[in-house]
């Protein structure tokens, strides 16, 4: 038995900071998201303060946060043509919904209930936040909250997370970590790289496509049924994963790969051979069978490129995720040896290393920001045979996430349970204080036995 409450938390009017718009345009990196949610769910010992108190802080600390993060206090509407923008206006501020829930039950792991909002899709006019306080039998506590991916990404979600904790520990706020301009326009801070393509065609970047006629519509491939997978990989077997991947000291100094590019073609393989072993049909949306490739989409966040430095550090709210993509030689890819894996992650180094330049971020903004191809919503959409997301750059349980309850941080942190997600889709994430790597990846049903008995895959990652 469980007891829940709900109330709707507004922002304060504390402080005297300049206004945003009443409606904020989503920019292209916003629209080329789904209206989906991203989730931190983070897991705390029994303060020594009643828990009454815990909520009450909680709700206060927020009201301000919200005032100080007006995006995060409204809602995502539709106008008449189906566009998307962030209502901040009286018919924007809709509240944040804030969920309490005392369960009778000891805190045992993470689990998706424990999320404020459980929809695969949100439907329009959803807030852009919703938060769920859980405390178990135990006395472990649990934060959970649930971000609109189309209003940011995890960074700028994380962004407003730490100054919520900050204004709950009562330290002084601030400011030079909030944005003083709240519009999507992420072309000012590559504005040097902008200037030199003005009057020039932009061609179409990878991975995206020109839909004619527009189309929102999933690929049939993004919708098939999935099961999800989870596993872990050791500090110690992350680097002997690398050093396994990694060319011959006697190769070409500058043929480096990262701990990321050696995970990333890890687990492409042990999906394509997975799917390969059980003939999982190929959907509209993945490679054909003559192409004899298989490709990989992967969400880079762009702010540290910016060439001035003044985009990373709270400066911008928003999606700025660049997709980088790369099409993969099948054989490497069912090939389960280090070596074959080792060209794989040399490949994706050397693409990282090309779509990443500010160049070609600026080139992507152009793209996105084109009135000739975002006149109507769907103009333009990218499919995948693989979709891969890593987090393991940004810390889901650190300091600055530290509500300043007993000086006891988080013990936990989470992106929540997955609920629906397409086939051959993958979040990755880091425990910063033990350096251990989670993997959550989904594959289609048929694909599962072959996939958790990948001779790779098992190597160096353990299923949990």
């Amino acid at each position: 038995m469980t007891i829940e409450k709900t109330s709707t938390v507004y922002p304060t009017n504390k402080h005297n900071r300049p206004q945003p718009p009443t409606r904020l345009a989503l920019h292209g990196f916003d629209r080329q998201v789904l209206p989906i949610q991203i989730h931190n769910n983070r897991f705390f010992r029994q303060p020594s303060i009643p828990f009454t108190d815990v909520v009450h802080q909680l709700k206060a600390s927020l009201a301000e946060a919200l005032e100080l993060y007006p995006p995060v206090a409204g809602s995502v509407q539709y106008n008449e043509r189906g566009e998307a923008y962030i209502a901040l206006g009286k018919e924007g501020i809709v509240g944040t919904p804030f969920l309490v829930d005392l369960k009778d039950t000891a805190y045992t792991e993470d689990d998706k209930d424990l999320s404020p909002r459980l929809d695969a899709i949100l439907p329009p006019g959803s807030s852009t936040l919703a938060v769920k306080v859980t405390q178990f039998s135990c006395g472990t506590i649990c934060v959970a909250s649930s971000f609109h991916h189309q209003v940011a990404d995890l960074r700028g979600f994380l962004d407003f997370l730490e100054i919520w904790a900050q204004v709950n520990r009562n330290e002084p706020i601030d400011f030079n970590r909030i944005p003083d301009d709240w519009t999507r326009t992420p072309g000012r801070f590559f504005s040097e790289f902008m200037k030199e393509l003005e009057g020039q065609p932009i061609p179409v970047p990878a991975p995206f496509e020109l839909r004619d006629p527009p189309s929102l519509v999933p690929a049939p491939s993004l919708m098939a049924p999935s099961v999800v997978t989870n596993w872990k990989l050791s500090k110690t077997s992350m680097e002997q994963m690398k050093r396994e991947f990694s060319p011959s000291p006697s190769a070409d100094s500058t043929s480096w790969i990262s701990s990321g590019d050696a995970l990333t073609a890890l687990i492409s393989g042990a999906v394509t051979r997975a799917r390969e072993g059980a003939n999982i049909a190929r959907l509209e949306g993945r490679s054909s069978t003559e192409s004899g490739v298989e490709s990989i989409v992967m969400p880079a966040d762009g702010r540290l490129r910016a060439p001035k430095g003044d985009m990373a550090g709270g400066h911008y709210l928003g999606n700025f995720n660049n997709l980088w993509t790369l099409a993969f030689p099948r054989a490497d890819l069912l090939t389960p040896t280090p070596e074959a894996a080792g060209r794989i992650a040399l490949a994706i180094r050397s693409a990282l290393n090309i779509q990443l330049s500010p160049e070609s971020i600026a080139k992507r903004i152009a793209f996105l920001e084109d009135p000739s191809r975002n006149s109507h919503p769907g103009q333009f959409g990218w499919t995948s045979d693989i979709i891969l997301t890593n987090w393991c750059r940004f810390d889901l349980k650190g300091p600055k996430l530290d509500f300043g309850w007993d000086q006891c941080p988080a013990f936990a942190g989470t992106p929540g349970g997955l609920t629906a997600f397409s086939p051959a889709c993958c979040l990755i994430f880091e425990d910063k204080a033990t350096r251990e790597v989670f993997v959550m990846l989904t594959i289609e049903h048929e694909g599962k036995a072959g996939l958790v008995s990948d001779p790779l895959m098992t190597k160096y990652a353990t299923l949990i």
